[in-house]
């Protein structure tokens, strides 16, 4: 629904200001109903004369990372390398609150509470300050069609359970919550761009990228260590490890003598110490 709500707003903006539109669809091809699914958007993206890419993906999870996951990193692949000025994408408040409960919930620090930015580079979620409610209104008023995801019924995802089981029962206790919450995000966001920014100027002009030299996490208070390390982490991409694990792998790497190595080893990367450097790499 709020897919087609972005389209039918894009298309009747863009027409008007004379700019050209274009629709992608990723097909992952994880559901029984996806080649269905492809073939709506087809013909609704013909019906309104605007140009469609169907790209198909091999949604295949990196070690520790679930379908979700997976297929989420796919899309942005794809939206990533897409040669166009500027890229929308439908995400709304309820996506955004839903989105920061869940990071805090997996105790998540104040970068994932920044949840979905409204920009970044040449991403848009021109959407994002718009409740679900306000989106179906928009739908009905206009008679759009569109197709419902069967896997968002799934509530062995943490999203769709939060969505169906807990935030019912929380908007009926606050009815402003979602709008609240998506406002939290946003104040979140400016408190992570400062930290990035105190990264940066910990960096010493040294590039943001692995390897680093130790001394520049041994030389400052361990706060500002421990911010410097979640900043390069998030800048490779990257999820930060948990709390406890990140505060020890600091302090190790701070504390220990020339003759020890620290490492740090999550699912997705390692980090090492070695020759005064700090290594990382992904792994597939």
């Amino acid at each position: 629904m709020d897919s087609s709500v972005l389209l039918d707003a894009a298309n009747a903006v863009t027409r008007e200001a004379t700019i050209q539109l274009q629709a992608i669809h990723v097909h992952h091809g994880l559901s029984a109903n996806a080649d269905a699914w492809a073939e709506f958007c087809s013909d609704r993206c013909q019906s309104l004369k605007i140009p469609l890419d169907i790209v198909r993906v091999a949604v295949v999870p990196l070690r520790g990372e679930g379908v979700e996951a997976a297929a989420r990193r796919c899309r942005h692949g794809i939206l990533d390398s897409h040669p166009a000025q500027w890229k929308m994408l439908a995400h709304h408040a309820d996506d955004q609150a839903e989105t920061l409960l869940h990071n805090l919930l997996r105790g998540t620090g104040v970068r994932g509470a920044a949840a979905m930015p409204e920009m970044r580079g040449c991403l848009l979620r021109p959407l994002l300050s718009l409740t679900r409610k306000t989106l179906s209104e928009y739908a009905t008023a206009r008679k759009l069609q569109w197709i419902d995801d069967e896997s968002n019924l799934d509530c062995r995802y943490t999203r769709n359970f939060l969505r169906a089981s807990v935030f019912p029962s929380l908007t009926d206790r606050f009815p402003r919550g979602v709008e609240q919450l998506a406002a939290a995000a946003a104040r979140f966001a400016e408190a992570s761009t400062l930290l990035d920014n105190l990264a940066r100027l910990d960096l010493c002009a040294h590039s943001p990228s692995f390897p680093m030299p130790l001394a520049l996490l041994r030389e400052l208070p361990e706060i500002r260590a421990r911010n410097l390390l979640r900043a390069m982490l998030t800048w490779q991409g990257v999820q930060t490890p948990n709390e406890s694990r990140l505060n020890e792998f600091v302090r190790q790497i701070r504390s220990a003598a020339h003759d020890r190595h620290p490492r740090l080893d999550v699912p997705a990367y390692s980090l090492w110490c070695a020759k005064g450097m700090l290594s990382f790499q992904i792994l597939g």
